[in-house]
This record gives structure tokens, sequence and C-alpha cells, in this order.
């Protein structure tokens, strides 16, 4: 059986190797007290102990050599990739030089490390499938080469209730321009979603991280995807009709530019 881990256990191993940040969670022990802390790390070095996962030697604590691997990749990576499913099924992938080290939430909330190969086999055999999931095959042809932007927010909403609610917000945001064939192909496909998957890219550049992202939208009648841009200090989503190679064009240009930007991995 394949061990789970809260999110409280997850940041004890971070802590245990000195991480100063984890990308993807929020530090659950921010409001605790110094011996609530105390207790989480004892008990969850109780239950890692009786996973057979750590260990006391001398006095000193010593981890079962894969899963000090991974840690070790989670703790020092400079790039994340996040994969967001229909706002449920979340994964982190956490790249080293030579191993990638997947988060993955279950559906009671607790997460479990699978180690993947090579950055290279993790893209192509894992990422790009999971974010073409749903993704029609040219069958679908673009309606229209014209883009939309949209308030990220107001996207969010909208692909949950599944209709646009706010049209007016749309002309004011284009600009005026004339963005009624859109809006009309991008209803119908709120409405017949199938799948809704964000690609989040985190990296380090210049010691400071910096977030790239996609959103693919795929329906029956047209698959689209969405661009992290930002205008006036707004964050936005830039739209387009998308065919299932320019979906993967999308997904290569965002890796394009965080590899001409980040900085090396350091995990050694």
């Amino acid at each position: 059986m394949i061990p789970t881990f809260t999110l409280n256990d997850i940041f004890v191993m971070m802590q245990t190797l000195n991480a100063k940040t984890l990308i993807g969670f929020a530090d659950p022990f921010q409001y605790l007290t110094k011996q609530e802390v105390e207790k989480e790390w004892e008990r969850t070095y109780k239950k890692l102990h009786k996973l057979k996962l750590l260990d006391f030697v001398d006095g000193e604590v010593k981890l079962e050599e894969g899963f000090a691997n991974a840690l070790w990749i989670m703790s020092r990576t400079n790039m994340v990739v996040e994969i967001l499913r229909n706002a449920e099924s979340k994964s982190l992938f956490y790249f080293g030089t030579t191993n990638v080290v997947e988060c993955s939430r279950n559906e009671d909330n607790a997460y479990t490390l699978y180690t993947h190969g090579t950055p290279d086999t993790t893209w192509n055999e894992v990422i790009y499938p999971r974010m073409l999931m749903g993704v029609e095959g040219n069958k679908i042809q673009t309606k229209t080469n014209n883009k939309i932007i949209i308030p990220t927010r107001e996207y969010r909403e909208w692909v949950k209730n599944g209709e646009i609610i706010n049209e007016e917000k749309l002309v004011s945001i284009n600009e005026n321009q004339d963005v009624g064939k859109l809006v009309n192909i991008l209803k119908q496909s709120f409405q017949n979603r199938i799948n809704n998957n964000r690609l989040m890219i985190f990296y380090r550049e210049n010691n400071k991280w910096t977030i790239e992202g996609l959103h693919v939208l795929t329906s029956p009648n047209q698959n689209w995807t969405f661009k992290m841009i930002r205008k006036n200090e707004m964050e936005l989503l830039e739209g387009k009709p998308s065919t299932n190679i320019e979906i993967v064009a999308g997904i290569l240009d965002v890796l394009r530019r965080v590899k001409e930007k980040k900085e090396p991995v350091k995990n050694s």
C-alpha cells in the first residue's frame, strides 16, 4: 500500500531538511504555538517510523534512501509545475536534475508522493497527457483566430457555473472591440465543458519565484487556451480558440519561456 501524508506531515519533512519554502502550499504551522508544532513533529516522526521511512541512528534522524531523495528534490528544486484539473484533481511536480517528484492530492485531502523519471520523460509521458485530456483532436477546427481578454477571477466563476454572467465586463476590458462572435463561441464551450485544466509553472529567476501559466478548456464544439498575462497591474487571461496542435504549442511556449529565464536546478 502506498503511504499518504497530511499537509502537516509534508511541512515537518520539509522543515527537517531546512527548506525555506515549499511552492504550492501554505504553511499550516503559521498560527500554532511552539508546543503545538512540537506535537506535530512528534506525531509525524512516529508515523514515518511506523512506515519504515524514518529511523534514529546514534541520536540522528535517518530517512529511507528513496524517500530522502524525493524530499530533497522537493526542498531544493528551482522549478515546480502544478496541474489542476476541473478545480479538483491537483498535482505538483518538483523538478530535479535527473528525476521529478509528484505530490498528488487525494480525495480526502491527503497527499501521495511519486518519483518519475527524467524531466523530459515526465513532460512527455505524464504532464502533456494530463493537460490534453478531453481534447478532441483535429476534428475540431478553430472558428476564429481572434483573441479575448478575461479577468482571471471571473473565468473561474464562469467555468464553475457553466455560463458567462457579466458580458458587459468583457466588452469593457476588451476596450470595446467587437467580441460578440467570440463570446457566443465561449458561451457554448462553458455550457458543454469537458475539462478545464490549469498548468502553472513556478521557477526561480534572479533569486525570486516567478509564475507562468496556461488554462486549457475543452468542449465538443471548441477547445480554448488561456494564457496568463498582466495588464494595468491586473491578472488577466488572454484566450483564443485552439486546435490540439495549438494547445501543445501553447504549453511548449510556456515551457520555452521558463527554460530561458529560470536558474539551474540545485538539488545535489
